[in-house]
């Protein structure tokens, strides 16, 4: 059979290069790239790192992709980026899912053909070592979850991009790939997995830090404008409250529910001041060994609120060590506890010695007596105790306040699992030493009548409402501590402490 010729007119011919030119044109990649405003913000940021974290469908990949082919090709819009050949890392969830149908069809896509080995793909991507690799030498190496630790070091690195959250110690020998070379990080993600180590260690500090070395970028999937309504709504339509949160906002939310729901760091924390002296005082005990011993200075004022105003927090110290830093801490305050109440599991005898940790530390003039140990019950306390704004937290207890704002119930160990059960009631046993150390307190305090001072909340706002509670004599625009007549004058005799003789 003989192949048949097809000739073209110089006009349709014309018109062919020209339909093709046109379709090049219009095809996306980082020439025609128009960000949206959130993006435009990620792409300017000269912080050395960076937290792009977003719901889905709020562009938060694309600007992650993007930043990397402007580093690879060695051409950035908004930030001076290095010469190539640069050697870039990207970290995905996994290689079938996560590199195949969002990492390398993104780089495909952003990624000019011109700036490719021979301007072809399959010259430049080495699906063996999964490398792609650029006509001007830069390279860019995508990795996954699914790997070794070990796999993670090597030689240094110009810049690192996590897509979607990746275990802590991978992220941490990436980014020590970077020393060398002083080089960037970026991370786009969705918090799915909730109040993790990104938002202990990044999200959380960068916040509440005037630090300019991470910028945190948050974005909803409202906020992308190539997303239309009607679809943002059906898919929101179908999530519960949680989900909405996380993937509509980009929001950390407690996985399994926050247990001290009413806690609200306006309304209950206020900046350090020194409880008066006739209030009762109180320093509650979780001891630990690998875990932090927490010890909890608390006042408890003649209208039975409490004001929880400082805190020991350390593991790895033993018996004498913790005494030993009390002493300090009540010769700082110049008060001692009036009462001392820890774990009731302080009482349990060592096979060996035959001593307990409350032994132990009566051994060292630290006397502490057992409190109640129902869980729910004392949560329950410290939650009404919250609502009614009868408890309030200095900012002299970092530890307290981070453990409140991330302490959670379990969860099941997959969706399947949660979809077929009720929601779990129990406490997650992580990150909950201060708590339970303030829960001996509470298993003390009384039950709660109705919320008094209504009319004064609504009148003048929570937060001044709880300060007149608690300090109805103390304003907090002026000296942080008050200052008695035995404080300063060698000649009078301060208060002593009441002897009390607690025992096994």
């Amino acid at each position: 059979m003989s192949k048949q010729t097809v000739t073209l007119t110089l006009d349709e011919l014309t018109k062919s290069v020209g339909a093709g030119l046109l379709t090049v044109a219009r095809k996306p990649n980082i020439y025609n790239y128009v960000p949206h405003e959130k993006q435009k913000r990620f792409h300017r940021s000269r912080a050395k790192g960076r937290l792009y974290v977003g719901g889905n469908r709020s562009g938060k990949t694309v600007g992650g992709i993007t930043e990397d082919v402007y580093h690879a090709i060695g051409r950035h819009p908004n930030r001076r980026v290095k010469e190539p050949p640069t050697f870039g890392r990207i970290i995905t969830v996994d290689f079938l899912k996560g590199a195949e149908e969002i990492i390398i069809p993104q780089l495909k896509q952003w990624m000019p053909p011109s700036e490719l080995i021979n301007g072809s793909w399959d010259d430049s991507y080495s699906k063996k070592y999964h490398k792609l690799t650029l006509a001007n030498g830069s390279q860019i190496e995508i990795m996954s979850h699914e790997q070794d630790l070990e796999a993670f070091a090597g030689t240094s690195r110009d810049w690192l991009h996590v897509d979607e959250e990746c275990p802590k110690a991978i992220f941490t020998e990436s980014k020590t790939r970077l020393v060398d070379v002083g080089g960037s990080w970026w991370i786009t993600m969705t918090p799915i997995d909730g109040m993790t180590w990104v938002y202990d260690d990044i999200f959380m500090p960068s916040m509440e830090s005037s630090d300019t070395a991470i910028d945190i970028i948050i974005v909803d999937m409202a906020e992308n404008p190539y997303v239309g309504k009607d679809e943002r709504e059906a898919y929101l339509a179908g999530l519960d409250d949680e989900d909405k949160k996380i993937r509509g906002k980009g929001e950390f939310v407690a996985l399994g529910g926050l247990i001290l729901h009413q806690f609200n760091y306006k309304m209950h924390v206020v900046e350090h001041i020194l409880p008066p002296f006739e209030w009762e005082w109180w320093a509650s005990i979780d001891h630990g060994i690998a875990n932090p011993t927490a010890v909890m200075y608390h006042a408890v004022n003649p209208a039975g609120n409490v004001y929880t105003f400082g805190e020991h927090y350390k593991s790895d110290m033993t018996i004498k060590q913790h005494a030993d830093r009390i002493k300090e801490i009540n010769e700082d305050f110049r008060k001692d506890p009036d009462i001392y109440i820890g774990d009731p599991a302080m009482r349990q005898r060592n096979a060996v010695t035959g001593h307990s940790i409350q032994i132990e530390y009566g051994l060292h003039d630290i006397n502490v007596a057992m409190a109640n140990n129902a869980v729910g019950a004392g949560l329950d306390k410290m939650n009404e105790y919250l609502r009614q704004g009868r408890w309030i937290i200095s900012e002299n207890c970092p530890n307290l306040l981070k453990e409140i704002r991330k302490y959670r119930r379990k969860k099941y160990a997959s969706p399947k699992l949660a979809d077929q059960n009720n929601k779990r009631e129990e406490p997650r046993k992580k990150d909950d030493h201060a708590i339970d150390s303030c829960r001996y307190l509470f298993s003390f305090m009384p039950e709660l009548k109705p919320m008094p001072h209504a009319e004064l909340v609504e009148a003048t706002g929570v937060n001044q409402a709880v300060r007149e509670i608690m300090f109805p004599s103390t304003t907090f625009d002026g000296p942080r501590r008050t200052v008695y007549p035995w404080q300063t004058d060698p000649n009078v005799n301060r208060p002593s402490r009441p002897e009390r003789g607690w025992g096994e």
